[in-house]
């Protein structure tokens, strides 16, 4: 356990009395991030169910399949009880349910299936989340892990800026730093990689194909005068830190160059909004305003940026209806981009912690794109 038992027997506690305060009998959890962060436990999730469950007067007990119950009994919860896979006279969520007891919450990453079964099990059941929301203000030694796996999607950004030349495919450059930076954290971070791995991944977008936000990596050569969008992931222990630029090969044209300082203005006004005390909804709304004062108002495609921690997108989401107040702890992604249809998308990415006196970049050598002429290539 990377944070130390105390840190997950503390998590545990906290649900405890939640649910006492819901009053509620038990918490179930099949979501992988809120066991390991009530747990500490660390495993591949497989088509056979694993649930956590933390009881309101604080005791705890692990629902795992028998074939891996003597492995996974190695954490601080030492009540691991089993069912048998074969043969199975129940579903196996339905006899969880049933240890459980109710009231009863259950996390959201159940499926439709599998909530049926619950729901006929245990008379008053809510399907509800309150782990993802303690994961939202992340501790110090949380924030540390997420800026140390900022310094490696940095790493992997400044690779693959070197990697960019005519020729190249998207899938080189992505298949080429991704192997290059996995084999480098696989190294340092001994026990501390996540298997099955890789520690890193992320994309790369050339060309037109740049205005689609979400587009994956294709086979496309990149060619001069293409703007090329990347972006990294990078784990560290279960936690996730982001990077992304927005590069050209060649010499980019005029309104090329205003549309991509655009999105760094934008990037820009989104972090001075995202001060305690704060709405993530007025950050959203901080990018947006910069943007429309460029002309560019209905250039916007996605919120400006999201949560970030054991799982690489999480609460709270930048974007409109979103009223969580900011506090010091949570760790956002500011991405706003600007999208040009036919032509180019433009997007930067960095990880932020919010802190008491204002945010703080996690990003070790971010700064080193601030300047337009540092993401030339080929010009």
């Amino acid at each position: 356990m990377v944070l130390g038992e105390a840190f997950h027997r503390r998590a545990a506690k906290l649900l405890s009395e939640r649910l006492t305060t819901l009053e509620k009998h038990a918490a179930l959890l099949f979501d992988p991030a809120n066991i390991r962060y009530v747990t500490g436990l660390r495993f591949l999730p497989t088509d056979r169910p694993l649930a956590a469950c933390v009881w309101a007067d604080g005791s705890a007990a692990l629902f795992v399949p028998q074939m891996e119950a003597e492995h996974l009994a190695s954490g601080w919860v030492t009540d691991v009880r089993w069912y048998a896979e074969y043969p199975a006279d129940e579903p196996p969520v339905r006899w969880m349910a049933r240890e459980a007891g109710g009231p009863l919450v259950v996390d959201t990453a159940v499926s439709a299936q599998d909530w049926k079964h619950i729901a006929e099990e245990v008379e008053e059941v809510e399907l509800l989340d309150p782990v993802a929301e303690q994961r939202v203000v992340k501790s110090p030694a949380e924030i540390a892990l997420i800026e140390r796996a900022a310094g490696y999607a940095d790493m992997a950004l400044e690779r693959a800026f070197a990697r960019l030349a005519t020729g190249s495919t998207e899938q080189d450059v992505l298949a080429e730093i991704v192997s290059v930076v996995d084999g480098i954290m696989r190294q340092d971070l001994g026990d501390d990689y996540d298997l099955p791995g890789p520690a890193i991944t992320g994309s790369v977008q050339s060309g037109t194909r740049t205005t689609m936000p979400n587009a994956p990596t294709s086979s496309r050569s990149l060619t001069r005068g293409d703007c090329v969008v990347v972006e990294f992931t990078a784990n560290v222990a279960g936690y996730h830190a982001q990077a992304g630029c927005t590069f050209f090969v060649g010499d980019p044209l005029r309104d090329v160059v205003r549309w991509v300082e655009s999105s760094m203005i934008a990037q820009n006004a989104a972090l001075e909004a995202m001060t305690a005390g704060a709405t993530a909804e007025s950050v959203d709304l901080a990018a947006r305003r910069a943007l429309e004062r460029l002309g560019l108002g209905t250039n916007i495609r996605h919120r400006t940026g999201h949560g970030i921690g054991l799982s690489p997108i999480e609460a709270p989401y930048l974007t409109r209806s979103q009223a969580t107040a900011l506090t010091p702890g949570m760790v956002l992604v500011d991405r706003p981009g600007v999208y040009i249809p036919g032509r180019i998308g433009a997007r930067n990415a960095r990880t932020v912690v919010i802190e008491a006196d204002g945010p703080r970049v996690l990003n070790p050598r971010i700064d080193r794109w601030d300047k337009m002429e540092s993401r030339l290539k080929e010009f």
